[in-house]
């Protein structure tokens, strides 16, 4: 029998299988058990963990966006159904969001450094090639087309 090689794609497919019982627990946690703030931080983390594996071709901060809108409408729930807010707890949760989203635009300009240090970071920018952009040219060059 051949051993389990792990693979990135298997990486995605596990975290897609996870994704819903994640959110469902999230979900649980603010809903029915009225979880306390750092609980609540945990589970938050751990989803969107799972849910950056999940969609990899998707941009992480809308990814993290769209997490913490769902803790927000989850926490407007709550809020209906117990009659407030616990605010400490939508705090948390926006703050984890947050700081993983800062921690990654921190790793996005460290790979940006090391392409190359001293070249003007719109020149380095990645999005253009993943848009068919074209690379915006520099300034006084000439078109050859």
């Amino acid at each position: 029998m051949r051993p389990l090689l792990l693979t990135p794609r298997l990486v995605v497919t596990v975290a897609r299988l996870a994704m819903l019982p994640c959110l469902a627990t999230l979900a649980g946690a603010i809903l029915v058990a009225d979880t306390a703030p750092a609980p609540a931080a945990a589970a938050t983390f751990l989803t969107a963990i799972v849910l950056l594996q999940a969609a990899p071709k998707l941009r992480a901060a809308d990814l993290l966006g769209l997490l913490a809108l769902f803790a927000t409408i989850l926490e407007w729930m709550h809020a209906g159904l117990s009659g407030g807010i616990d605010a400490a707890r939508w705090q948390a949760m926006i703050a984890v969001t947050g700081s993983m989203a800062l921690l990654l635009k921190v790793q996005h300009l460290r790979s940006l450094a090391r392409e190359d240090p001293y070249v003007p970071l719109r020149q380095l920018e990645r999005r253009n090639v993943v848009l068919n952009r074209a690379r915006p040219r520099a300034p006084g060059a000439r078109r050859t087309a």
